[in-house]
C-alpha cells in the first residue's frame, strides 16, 4: 500500500503466539492433541516499496497521526477539483481598500446575476439622443478638461488628441517676435550644457570687467589671514606664560586642594580678563566714559542765536526822545534785549505755505 504522507516505512507486526498445555494426569498424554504454536508474521507497507502483503481494508494510519498542513492542503485540492461554479458558498473577505470603480471585482456572483437578468433588472438603459451642440461648444469644452486635468489625450470621449502645454498656452508667448519660455527641467541635455557654458563665459568676462578698476595689492587670502591670526594667538601665550604661571601659582596657594584641570582653567580665565581690560584702556583712555556716544564731538551744530525787541520803537513823553519801550534803550539799531535760539537742522511742522510765508518769501 503506498502513502502520501510522508511518514516514511510502517512496521505492522503482528504476532500471536496460542500455548495450549495438557492439564490432565501424565498418563493420559497419549490421549491429549497436541497443537503448534503461531509464528510470528512481519507485515511492512512503504510509500517507497513495491511489495504489499496485507489488504487495503486493514487501517494502516490513524488520522491523528497526518499533519495538520497536510490535512488543509488535501482539503484545499479537494475544493479545488470541485469549484462552486454557481457561487453558492460564502466568499472570503475581500482585504482590498481600493475605492475606485474602474477596479472590477474579480469575485462575481453569478447566481445573484442569474436572478438579476431573469427579474428584468440586468437590461440596457436606452438613454435619449442628447440636445445637439456646436463644434466651437465642443472644442471649447475639451480645451477646458485638458486645461483642468493636464491631460493631453482626451479621446476618452471624442477621439481625438491635445497637446496639454500647447493648448493652455503656458510657455507659448503670445508675441510671435518674443522668444518662448524652455519648460524643460532637464539638465543633461546638449543645448542645457550650451546655455550653461555661454552664460558662465559672459559672467566671467563681466567679472574681469568689473574687477580692472579695483585694488587688488589689499586682498588678502582666506588662508592667510586665518595663519596670521593663529600666529598673533600664539606669540601672546608665549609672550604671558609667564604671568598664567605666576597667576597658577598664587591660585594653588590659594586652593590647594583643587585639581590641575580647575587651576588651569581658572588662570586663563584670569589672563583673559586681564587682555581684556588691557584693549579696553588702549581703545577707551577715559576711565569714567560710558557707551552712549558724544554727538557734540561727531555732528555739526548749527544753531544760532536771534536777538530782538519784544516792544516798539516810538516817542517817549518822560525822555522826549525816540526808544524802545520794552527796555527803554535809545538806539534804534541796538541788540535785541531778548533772543531764541534757531536751529536749520530741526524738523519743519509748519506746511509749505506757512513755512514760506514766514521767511517772507
Amino acid at each position: 500500500m503506498s502513502t502520501s504522507n510522508g511518514m516514511g516505512s510502517l512496521h505492522t507486526v503482528s504476532s500471536s503466539i496460542h500455548q495450549t498445555s495438557d492439564l490432565t494426569h501424565p498418563s493420559t498424554t497419549s490421549t491429549s492433541t497436541k497443537r503448534d504454536f503461531l509464528k510470528t508474521q512481519l507485515r511492512v507497507g512503504s510509500a517507497m516499496g513495491d511489495k504489499v502483503n496485507y489488504s487495503l481494508s486493514q487501517k494502516v494510519f490513524h488520522s491523528g497521526d497526518v499533519p495538520r498542513e497536510v490535512l488543509e492542503a488535501k482539503k484545499l485540492v479537494q475544493k479545488k477539483k470541485q469549484r462552486t461554479i454557481l457561487g453558492t458558498e460564502r466568499a472570503e473577505w475581500n482585504q482590498s481598500t481600493i475605492a475606485d470603480a474602474r477596479h472590477k471585482d474579480v469575485s462575481k456572483d453569478l447566481k445573484r446575476q442569474l436572478l438579476k437578468v431573469r427579474a428584468g433588472l440586468m437590461d440596457e438603459y436606452v438613454q435619449k439622443p442628447s440636445k445637439f451642440h456646436a463644434e466651437d461648444a465642443i472644442r471649447d469644452r475639451q480645451k477646458f478638461v485638458v486645461s483642468i486635468t493636464g491631460k493631453g489625450p482626451v479621446g476618452k470621449l471624442s477621439g481625438k488628441w491635445f497637446n496639454s502645454v500647447d493648448e493652455r498656452g503656458l510657455p507659448k508667448h503670445c508675441d510671435e517676435a518674443w522668444p518662448d519660455w524652455n519648460a524643460s527641467s532637464s539638465t543633461y541635455t546638449k543645448d542645457d550644457r550650451k546655455e550653461v557654458e555661454e552664460s558662465f563665459c559672459a559672467f566671467e568676462e563681466r567679472r574681469i570687467r568689473s574687477n580692472t578698476s579695483k585694488v587688488t595689492g589689499r586682498y588678502v587670502h582666506p588662508m592667510q589671514s586665518t595663519q596670521f591670526i593663529s600666529a598673533q594667538q600664539r606669540e601672546t601665550k608665549l609672550e604671558f606664560h609667564e604671568l598664567k604661571q605666576q597667576f597658577k601659582r598664587d591660585l594653588k596657594a590659594e586652593f590647594p586642594t583643587a585639581s590641575e584641570e580647575r587651576l588651569q582653567a581658572m588662570a586663563q580665565r584670569l589672563l583673559d580678563d586681564k587682555l581684556l581690560q588691557d584693549e579696553k584702556l588702549a581703545r577707551f583712555p577715559v576711565q569714567e566714559g560710558h557707551f552712549r556716544p558724544n554727538l557734540t564731538l561727531t555732528s555739526q551744530d548749527r544753531r544760532y542765536k536771534v536777538h530782538e525787541h519784544t516792544g516798539t520803537w516810538a516817542w517817549s513823553e518822560a525822555e522826549q526822545c525816540h526808544c524802545w519801550t520794552c527796555c527803554m534803550n535809545f538806539s534804534e539799531d541796538s541788540r535785541g534785549c531778548e533772543h531764541r535760539v534757531v536751529n536749520p537742522d530741526a524738523w519743519s511742522l509748519a506746511g509749505f505755505e506757512r513755512y514760506h510765508a514766514g521767511k517772507g518769501l
